[in-house]
């Protein structure tokens, strides 16, 4: 699809988790050594239950459809390990809601889970209490809607949950969950409803027609991650504090790093609302180092109610060295709150690599390189994981960019100014003469000559020597990257003899 997000799914085959000393009960033929052999899945996971130390069910190759599946480790640790994106987990169809595989307390690895196109209710995985999903795919392309995944208390990492934009739920949380280098499409890309509870989102790739990240209660920490709301109809929203139902509980994302995209008309970057008529609500979204670029409203605060809670509604958005174009929203008499600029912002094109294609990189000399926050702190890497604080306008200065990925550092090619700070009069009569000079760039060296003879390295100040004439010293600068001033600077001098009264 034309201007949609690139997503990088990590390779589920090139990946091999290490594991500490476990029975190891095989399924197929998954490679490695084998303790024991089991028909199914279903079967390895009755084996499992029914001893008392740490099992591994290790999966080959090859499509299997005998669940759904039930792993509980809380007595002792179960993983389900296949090999790879050839390791498929799928059920038949129902009339009735599945879920395809849950996890409590338990592990799940580099497989593949495949939602059949009845899958409207469905949920590809379930993740409760502690339970670990890393590099699953949740493929539901096919579904005509569904959840890829519930998770509470747990955690997703190096995963690709895809479901259809137009009708699904990608990744619902009901708290305390922590995702990290996953890449998710659906209608709603992230959705918590937990009151109390926190989320730790970080670098993600979200393609979403509807909600990117939302939250009805709770918190969410998001940083690292781009939000795609692709062309869609134009009412998509990337970032939403929001609760239509008359829910007191507050609501709180804080979003460093990130960038939403697309949308178009109609469409919102960032949603604080608090509007239910009869009761208090209160949304917050404190925005930092971030990128809004495509949707017709970036920053939009709505919060009013009737007057009979007693207290007024609050929807606030503190934007800080963020690029945005405008703001929106109605805050009304029983409201307070609304939009509010912190220090660094810019309303500028930060100049994307090439967003037809989804690309969201940002491209040489964009305006949005080294203008995020320059006080230290922070994510320590960006979307790809590289380094997050690199010198990506080559002026000597290292300071974060703007939106989830960082320029690299860019080659000093630029030569530094040399300049003379002392010298003789023009005329003299001494033998020796001082020079004294200077570079526009610390940690030059410099090298010197006199009249037609060979640059040689010299230090500042530079006494020499010279006989009765005119004569031009001659200095340049080198900086460290080993760029040389093409213009050294020169001065013109002439000794002469010294006369007696």
């Amino acid at each position: 699809m034309a201007g949609a997000l690139a997503l990088a799914i990590v390779p589920l085959t090139s990946w091999s988790p290490a594991f500490a000393a476990a029975h190891v009960i095989c399924v197929g033929s998954p490679g490695g050594s084998c303790d024991s052999t089991a028909a199914s899945i279903t079967a390895a996971i009755t084996a499992a239950n029914a001893n008392s130390v740490d099992d591994i069910i290790s999966v080959g190759a090859g499509t299997y459809s005998d669940g759904p599946y039930n792993l509980n480790g809380a007595t002792h640790a179960i993983t389900l390990r296949g090999i790879g994106a050839s390791t498929i987990l799928t059920l038949p169809a129902s009339a009735t809601q599945q879920s395809y595989l849950s996890a409590n307390h338990a592990t799940v690895s580099n497989l593949k889970i495949l939602m059949t196109s009845n899958a409207s209710n469905d949920i590809g995985i379930v993740l409760l209490s502690q339970a670990i999903a890393d590099h699953v795919t949740v493929d539901g392309a096919a579904a005509s809607g569904g959840e890829g995944v519930y998770i509470t208390q747990s955690t997703l990492t190096g995963s690709a949950i895809q479901l259809p934009v137009a009708s699904s739920r990608a990744v619902y949380s009901n708290g305390g969950s922590t995702v990290t280098d996953t890449t998710i499409t659906g209608q709603t890309g992230y959705d918590l409803s937990d009151p109390g509870a926190t989320d730790n989102l970080s670098r993600l790739s979200i393609r979403a027609d509807y909600q990117g990240v939302t939250l009805d209660s709770g918190t969410i920490n998001l940083d690292d991650s781009v939000i795609d709301l692709g062309p869609g109809s134009g009412f998509g929203q990337g970032l939403v504090a929001a609760n239509p139902n008359p829910g007191a509980d507050p609501k709180t994302i804080r979003a460093d790093h990130v960038t939403v995209v697309g949308g178009g008309t109609g469409a919102v970057g960032v949603r604080a609302s608090s509007e239910w008529d009869t009761v208090s609500q209160a949304s917050t979204v404190t925005l930092t180092n971030s990128i809004i670029s495509g949707p017709a409203t970036s920053l939009l605060a709505e919060a009013s109610n009737d007057g009979t809670p007693g207290a007024n509604s609050t929807a606030t958005i503190t934007a800080s060295y963020s690029d945005y174009a405008n703001t929106g929203g109605v805050i009304g008499a029983y409201g307070s709150g609304g939009v509010v600029a912190g220090p660094g912002n810019l309303h500028v094109d930060p100049h994307f690599v090439k967003p037809a294609t989804g690309d969201y990189h940002l491209a040489p000399g964009s305006p949005v390189v080294d203008k995020g926050n320059p006080a230290a702190g922070g994510p320590a890497t960006d979307r790809d994981g590289h380094a997050r604080t690199t010198d990506g306008d080559g002026n000597g200065t290292k300071i974060a960019d703007m939106g989830a990925y960082e320029r690299p550092t860019l080659p000093d090619t630029k030569a530094p100014n040399t300049r003379i700070t002392a010298h003789p009069h023009r005329t003299t009569t001494a033998s020796s003469v001082r020079f004294a000079f200077a570079s526009s760039e610390a940690g030059s060296r410099f090298s010197c000559k006199l009249d037609k003879g060979a640059y040689r390295a010299c230090a500042s100040p530079r006494r020499i020597s010279v006989t009765k004439g005119k004569h031009v010293f001659s200095v340049r600068a080198t900086d460290k990257a080993g760029n040389t001033d093409h213009t050294p600077a020169t001065f013109t001098f002439k000794r002469v003899k010294k006369t007696h009264h």
